[in-house]
Formats: C-alpha cells, structure tokens, sequence
C-alpha cells in the first residue's frame, strides 16, 4: 500500500508548486486522477451541495465528512487532500477528526480558526475563535498524527472575519506555524494580488522555508486577474486548488444538457452523444472500472457461472466497445 502523505511531500519536494481543481465525490476524483494532477482536494463546499444540497454553513458533520473522503481516496491511486473545517469541535474533537482523516486514507487536511458552526471561507457572515484557542487546535492536530508525513494545513480567515483583518491574519499564520503546521493557508477577501503578496512575504520574513497553500477559488470572477500559479508559487505558495471547480463545471453542464432536453426533446441526448464518441468518457463502463469487476469474477467465481452469465445475458461486454 502506498504512503500518500510521503508521496504529496515528494511532489511538494520535487515540484515548483502542484495544483488541482477541487471536488466533491469520488466520480469527481477519478477524472482529476486520470486527467494527470498530482492529488484530489476534497472541497468542503463542492461535498456539502453534491452530497446534501445545502450550501457550506457548517451543516455537515464529521461522519459525512470523512466518509466522502474516504470515498474518494478509495477511488484513486493519488494523495487526497480533504476539507476538515474546525475539527467539528474543540481541540479534543480535533484530535478524533485528524486520527478519522487518516485512516480514511487521506494525506492531509486543512482545518480553520472560525466559530462553529463556520461557513465558506467567501461567504459574509464569519466569526473568528481566539488565537489561543487556535493554536491549542493546530497543536492538538498535530499530536494526533501517526503518520508523521500525514499533511497538517492550518487555515485562517482573520481577513475577512468579524473582529480581523491582515495584520490579525498575519499574526494567526505566524502562530499557526510555530505551533507546528506544515502549511500555513490564508483565505482571501477579494483576487488582488496584493493580498496574497503581503502575506507571503511577512510570513516567510520570520519562517522562510514554509510552504503556503493558497485558494484560487472559483467563487471569486478570475477571469480579468493577471495572477497566475506561476506568480503564485514565485511567492511560495506550493499548493494552489481552485476548490470549486469540478462543483461548478459539472453544475453548468447538468444545467445546460436540463434546459436543452426540455426544449428539444430526444433531439438533445441524441446530439450529446454525437457530441461524445471518442471522448475519453465516451464509455462510461470502462472508465468506472467494469472490466476490473469481470477480471475479478473470472479469478474468484465458479467458471460455469461466469461463462453463463455472460453468454446469456445481454448488455455491455468489458471486453467489446
């Protein structure tokens, strides 16, 4: 079995930086895998609307949570990032959440300073726990690790929280990575470049090897900003996820093939699926893990029974297009 924590941390060691688009399910995490990234982000949003249809308010639990990743980090052979929002408690509910993560398989989790219940770090409305009671819960994050190669991500959103703002973000990042956080991650208000700019170059004044993780969230219109991953790694941010993407790639395409049936009919599907072949999801059996499943029957089933299950039976061959 694979170590995926040490596996991220060689890519982190190898790489200028590594990025992913964020996801949600599992179907989600096998398409940034085949796609070629290096690891899955579990977006903590992207599961709450797939999962439950509720946006990210805090209305998830822990069980849902790292059942999902756990989900997902079965369906790939790459280091899964996941979601884990305060620790779903105090420092000593953080320490079951970590220990829960892990043996889900996961190679690290991103845990934040906001009051319970807490929302999407984009979203108005968040408070902010003391500094003291944060750092208590990155320090307990990290005793709870086993795997010492096990990712610990402490996030704030001093910046945009009531009661916060840079310096109160600043001073948080500082705390957060002397009390033993392997990457520090700081959500930003707004897709300034400045923002991102300033932190990194405070932090690293005084933690000059620490690596950042930052957030080119999809909530934010990036369309018009001249910040590149590029840009973002120069100033040291090794981890860059755009946590929303897969979410609202799939929502518009849903939405988009919905309207287009509703108006045309079977004329909709017939085109999609020209519109399909030779597309590398084209055949849907295949890429789920159908001629596995037959694999698996053929060395462990009876023979007779397999050969009449599929010469009697009609339907998808795994082994025919």
């Amino acid at each position: 079995m694979q170590n995926m924590p040490e596996k991220l941390r060689r890519a982190l060691a190898e790489k200028e930086y590594v990025a992913t688009p964020g996801v949600g399910n599992a179907m989600h995490a096998m398409v940034v895998e085949k796609a070629g990234f290096d690891f899955v982000y579990m977006s903590g949003y992207a599961t709450s609307l797939t999962l439950l249809g509720w946006p990210d308010v805090g209305l998830l639990t822990e069980t849902e949570m790292v059942t999902n990743a756990r989900n997902i980090a079965r369906a790939v052979n790459i280091p899964v990032i996941a979601d884990a929002d305060t620790g779903f408690g105090n420092a000593i509910n953080m320490i079951r959440t970590i220990e829960d993560y892990e043996a889900a398989g996961v190679a690290g989790v991103h845990i934040e300073d906001q009051v319970s219940p807490k929302r999407c770090g984009h979203l108005a409305g968040k408070n902010i726990i003391s500094l003291e009671e944060a750092t208590g819960k990155v320090r307990a994050a990290v005793s709870a690790k086993r795997n010492q190669d096990f990712l610990g991500i402490a996030r704030t959103d001093a910046v945009a929280a009531v009661g916060g703002g840079f310096e109160e973000a600043l001073k948080r990042g500082k705390a957060y990575a002397q009390a033993g956080a392997d990457l520090v991650f700081c959500e930003f208000p707004t897709p300034e470049a400045e923002w991102p700019q300033k932190i990194a170059a405070e932090m690293h004044k005084v933690h000059p090897h620490l690596p950042l993780f930052f957030n080119y969230s999809s909530s934010f219109d990036w369309s018009d900003s001249p910040l590149t991953f590029s840009d973002l790694a120069a100033m040291g941010y090794q981890v860059i996820i755009v946590s929303l993407a897969c979410m609202r790639v799939s929502l518009q395409a849903v939405w988009d093939y919905a309207q287009d049936m509703i108006q045309r009919q079977d004329r909709a599907e017939k085109d999609f699926e020209r519109r399909l072949k030779g597309h590398a999801t084209f055949n849907f059996n295949q890429f789920a893990g159908f001629p596995q499943i037959k694999e698996k029957e053929t060395a462990f089933l009876p023979t007779e029974e397999v050969s009449k299950k599929y010469e009697e039976s009609i339907g998808y061959f795994a082994d025919r297009k």
